[in-house]
């Protein structure tokens, strides 16, 4: 397929996902999807397109072209296909099930419960999968900004984030599936914070005592796991064991306390998981 072709269906998903309508109450994604077969656009629909609830996916696939013949097709989609519905079958299902050959996704669920299960599920019954380009996928984080900032999570195995810990119970979750950590804060003072492991998904939390980077942990078993809770300021590392007896790293970058000299509660953190449940950042 052409890039120019792949430019526009491209285009074509996300300003269908534009369109979307949510249910009432109910944060819902902007989604979009288009599809295209031997050099031509068979068709492109958006959540909610005809239905309250439906899914892009499901509308392009059992509504605008029902009974239409797409196996070896290409799928543009905005957002990574579900692998759950209550009603009927996941669009990720529909997908297997059409004999849709290729796939493109603008974004991975930000729903650290979901993140990246769709696109396992696609690749395990030998679907193509291939991805927006970040400036595309900027534009529909953008567009759906509410959806994404519900979850207060990262669902990355590292990174830097940045939130208000007054919001959601003190609660940001990082990582995904078995790699999950749901990490509780609250408020100190003097660019301080209270760290907790009182989260289902925590098992211990240790400051590493004498490490300035992450990197520099060469065991983060090593350290004093034995309370729930660790006063830590800026500049200090935060080792955490999950359920699943996963390790993570995190360096408290900026602490702010709402007072005189700060406008607002917020912290920020770099944070990397250990995908191999050992506990040596330093490799």
């Amino acid at each position: 397929m052409e890039q120019e072709i792949i430019d526009k269906l491209m285009r074509m998903a996300i300003d269908n996902g534009k369109k979307s309508v949510s249910e009432d109450g109910k944060l819902s994604p902007k989604v979009g999807a288009a599809i295209f077969k031997d050099g031509q656009i068979l068709g492109a629909a958006f959540r909610g397109q005809l239905s309250e609830g439906d899914h892009a996916e499901y509308t392009l696939f059992e509504k605008i072209l029902k009974g239409a013949d797409v196996s070896g097709a290409t799928l543009f989609t905005t957002l990574e296909p579900c692998t759950h519905r209550n009603n009927h079958k996941p669009c990720s299902d529909w997908i297997i099930e059409k004999g849709i050959k290729h796939v493109f996704i603008g974004y991975l669920d930000p729903n650290p419960k979901i993140y990246n299960n769709g696109c396992k599920k696609l690749k395990d019954a030998g679907i193509e999968i291939s991805y927006f380009p970040r400036i595309l996928r900027e534009e529909i984080i953008r567009d759906n900004s509410k959806f994404v900032e519900q979850f207060n999570a990262n669902p990355n195995l590292n990174g830097t984030v940045t939130f208000d810990y007054t919001n959601n119970n003190g609660l940001y979750t990082i990582g995904n599936n078995e790699l999950i950590f749901e990490t509780k804060w609250s408020s100190a003072a003097n660019s301080k914070i209270h760290a907790y492991n009182d989260p289902l998904t925590i098992k211990t939390i240790a400051i590493a005592d004498g490490n300035t980077e992450i990197n520099e942990i060469r065991d983060g078993s090593l350290y004093n796991s034995s309370s729930r809770t660790r006063l830590i300021g800026n500049g200090e590392i935060l080792v955490l064991q999950n359920m699943n007896g996963y390790f993570a790293a995190i360096k408290i970058v900026d602490v702010k306390y709402k007072n005189g000299a700060d406008t607002r509660h917020e912290l920020s953190f770099n944070f990397q998981i250990l995908d191999d449940k050992t506990s040596n950042f330093s490799k």
